[in-house]
């Protein structure tokens, strides 16, 4: 349980009935994706100890991808998960166009898993991510990886 954050490993420690059930695998992804959706969802400047922590404010992003910010969205976000979640390695962002969803903004997020110093191995690891016209980012598992 080395690659889980240290309050994650304290919280198993004194109850392990939250993380009972998911293999060390599992634990890790979920704190990946716990980490992203609080990184992700932190507006820049509001984190006085690091005014860099967080994205930019996304409240009116419903017209994005005709506007083509959706570029610059994505460039900022590789840039936090480079900066702020080191167990991602290579991140890319691809971006998703849905036609039955105007107002929302779709990410698919790819990535190896780095799982330290002393071990090569290196896992895939592919969510997506949707942008709400409220700014605010939702992280999904993809079903097909």
């Amino acid at each position: 349980m080395v690659e889980s954050r240290l309050l994650e490993r304290m919280l198993h420690i004194v109850n392990p009935k939250l993380t009972s059930g998911l293999t060390n695998d599992g634990l890790l992804r979920q704190s990946i994706v716990q980490h992203l959706t609080r990184l992700l969802n932190t507006r820049l400047g509001s984190v006085p100890i690091d005014p860099d922590y967080g994205l930019s404010d996304m409240n009116n992003i419903a017209g994005s991808f005709s506007i083509g910010t959706s570029e610059q969205i994505c460039e900022e976000i590789i840039l936090q998960i480079k900066r702020y979640e080191p167990r991602l390695k290579n991140p890319t962002l691809t971006t998703i166009k849905e036609e039955n969803q105007i107002i929302t903004l779709k990410f698919e997020l790819s990535a190896q898993i780095n799982h330290g110093r002393t071990n090569l191995r290196s896992d895939p690891f592919a969510m997506y991510l949707r942008i709400n016209s409220a700014g605010q980012i939702k992280i999904e598992a993809r079903r097909d990886r």
